[in-house]
């Protein structure tokens, strides 16, 4: 008997790993263990959920792309809140595995909620308001429409009017400020990221304002990077150099005609020496800098929500990294 259960608890964590390998195709027990904690949260390959807000430092930056928490709800999603890390913003996650239970891609809409006050006949509106989350869009002539939680998180901007106790408690505006998208490829039976695809949108998710496409090799390290614009024209192209190399990385820029207008060299801390090119490659002089960051901005808010008053009395207090949604 004693000889059974030895031999049982000898075999159970082998099986678990061949199942999981199968499951997989992942070689790595540490891996394996990994896709089955994920799959322990509630999280299922190709179907997308709604992602914590809470953030994991770099974690975005490692070889291997593993969810650290289980789903939210819609509810605690839409009511992301301002964190210390991140206190001029909001996001909404919508993230999504692969059969590797791995990021296979993650949607991103950032915000900006605002305390607002509302004149006498809008709030006259919102007397027979039951209690908990309620959300509106302004029409034409400034009334309030009401409008589904699952319609709200879709727009450009909304009203959501939280009451409690009979009483209206928050009254907020959220413009729409960015929406990206992020796509993950990986070297076969390896966790490790064989690539990443990163995408601006414009406010109809449509259409493509900026990419960006990063390829690492079967280690994890950064291979290459190559940024474009809305045309799908170069902006810039980084490769980077092997550890001990005098340089970490080199980044070439280019105008609107395709041309190179300048090379960085980037040492692993300091600034890079820069080397400034003509139309036809010779160099015009060498200077010391950064990469210049090529900033996408923030969508315009429309007038209407624009101009309402900003309730100077109230004001959101960041929370810390790892606390929990409400």
């Amino acid at each position: 008997m004693k000889k059974k259960l030895t031999l049982t608890l000898i075999m159970m964590p082998l099986l678990i790993y061949v199942l999981g390998a199968i499951m997989t195709g992942l070689i790595n027990p540490l891996d394996v263990a990994k896709c089955i904690k994920v799959r322990t949260m509630g999280i299922k390959p190709h179907v997308p959920y709604y992602g914590s807000t809470r953030i994991i430092l770099n974690h975005y930056r490692m070889p291997t792309n593993y969810p650290d928490f289980a789903p939210i709800s819609l509810e605690e999603a839409e009511n992301a809140p301002y964190r210390v890390q991140s206190p001029f913003s909001t996001k909404l996650k919508i993230n999504e595995v692969g059969d590797n239970y791995q990021f296979k891609e993650r949607w991103s809409y950032k915000r900006k909620p605002q305390y607002i006050l509302l004149n006498e006949r809008q709030l006259n509106s919102l007397k027979d308001l039951e209690n908990g989350s309620h959300f509106f869009i302004l029409d034409t002539h400034l009334q309030l429409q009401p409008i589904t939680i699952e319609q709200a998180i879709t727009l450009s901007n909304y009203i959501k009017v939280t009451r409690e106790m009979g009483k209206i408690i928050a009254i907020e505006k959220k413009p729409l400020l960015s929406i990206c998208k992020w796509e993950y490829g990986y070297w076969p039976h390896s966790a490790n990221m064989r690539y990443l695809r990163f995408f601006i949108y414009a406010m109809d998710k449509k259409t493509l304002l900026q990419s960006l496409y990063v390829e690492y090799d079967e280690e994890g390290n950064d291979l290459m990077a190559i940024r474009k614009d809305q045309n799908n024209k170069l902006i810039s192209m980084e490769k980077y150099y092997p550890k001990g190399s005098q340089y970490y990385s080199e980044t070439t820029l280019f105008n609107e005609q395709g041309d190179k207008t300048a090379i960085f060299y980037t040492p692993s801390s300091g600034n890079s020496k820069i080397v400034h090119l003509d139309k036809q490659g010779n160099i015009t002089d060498v200077t010391y800098g950064s990469v210049p960051y090529h900033r996408i901005p923030d969508f315009p808010e429309e007038e209407r929500y624009k101009n309402l008053t900003i309730d100077t009395s109230k004001e959101y207090k960041a929370v810390d990294r790892l606390e929990s949604e409400k």
